[in-house]
């Protein structure tokens, strides 16, 4: 059983090292306009932005705001589905997709260097201990 000195300390380093921050890079290429410019490299073919809201489990009011700021960007195109014009479709644009390849690159660049620097079988074990974790926490009932 752990004792409350060991909890404590544990408690303490979780605390300062802000386990989330550690994925923020990971976690900004998958959510938000990083998860919609992947979604539309992936397709092939224009999309609408029901299918982004579906695919990535939000809003279409979320939707529309992350390609009010790809298209200001220029990443993306929105325009009429030749098929129906009631229906807008989203594409990336050259840049759009550009974008999303320095991102890939940029990630490999990234978890190359942690097997350069860590190792692969110390990834893999911080992996699977990580997964175990995740799946014995479970979140707190708040009765705000």
């Amino acid at each position: 059983m752990a004792t409350p000195e060991q909890i404590a300390s544990i408690l303490s380093q979780l605390v300062a090292l802000h386990p989330a921050d550690c994925f923020k890079p990971i976690d900004a290429a998958n959510a938000g306009l990083g998860a919609v410019l992947r979604l539309l490299y992936l397709a092939d073919q224009p999309v609408t932005a029901g299918t982004i809201s579906e695919k990535l489990h939000v809003s279409t009011a979320r939707v529309a705001v992350l390609l009010k700021k790809l298209v200001a960007k220029g990443l993306v195109t929105k325009g009429r589905d030749p098929v129906d014009a009631r229906v807008t479709v989203v594409a990336l644009t050259p840049l759009g997709a550009q974008t999303v390849q320095d991102l890939a690159d940029h990630m490999h660049q990234q978890v190359g260097l942690l097997i350069d620097q860590i190792g692969e079988a110390r990834l893999l074990d911080f992996i699977r201990t990580a997964q175990e974790i995740k799946g014995l926490l479970t979140p707190p009932k708040l009765n705000l």
